[in-house]
C-alpha cells in the first residue's frame, strides 16, 4: 500500500510540501513496479530521476531554511547529505548488479522510512519560522 500523504507532513511551506508529495509520488510508482517485472530500464530510469529531483528539491528546501533562519538548518543539510551517500549506494550496486527485487525492496523501505522520519523529525520546524 503507497505511503499516503497527510497534512502531518506539511511544513508551511506550498512549495516544498508539493515537491514532497512529488517524493511520495515516485515512491508510489516505484511501489507499483515491485509487483511486476522488474528491468534495469525503469530502474535506471527511475534512480536517474530520483537523483536529479532529490538534489534539487535540496539545494530549494536548504536555501528556504537559512532563509528563515529555521533552527534545524544544519542538521537538515547533514541529514541531506546522508541521504545522498545512501542514493549513491544504491546507484553503485544497481550499476554493479543491474535490477534485483532485493535491491527494489531495499531502495523502497529506506526511501520510505528516510522520508517520513525526515520530513516529521525535520521539515515541520518550517511551520514555527514561517512569518
Amino acid at each position: 500500500m503507497p505511503l499516503a500523504w497527510s497534512d502531518d507532513y506539511t511544513t508551511g511551506d506550498a512549495e516544498i510540501d508539493a515537491q514532497h508529495k512529488q517524493l511520495f509520488q515516485y515512491l508510489a510508482d516505484l511501489e507499483e513496479h515491485m509487483n511486476g517485472t522488474i528491468d534495469d530500464a525503469y530502474v535506471k530510469r527511475f534512480l536517474d530521476t530520483l537523483g536529479l529531483y532529490t538534489r534539487s528539491h535540496f539545494c530549494y528546501e536548504e536555501i528556504c531554511m537559512r532563509a528563515k533562519k529555521c533552527p534545524v538548518a544544519d542538521k537538515n543539510k547533514e541529514q541531506h547529505a546522508k541521504l545522498l551517500d545512501a542514493y549513491t549506494q544504491f546507484r553503485h550496486r544497481f550499476d554493479v548488479e543491474g535490477a534485483s527485487t532485493d535491491l527494489i525492496s531495499r531502495l523502497h523501505a529506506f526511501l520510505e522510512s528516510w522520508l517520513v522520519n525526515h520530513i516529521l523529525k525535520i521539515d515541520t520546524h518550517l511551520k514555527k519560522c514561517n512569518p
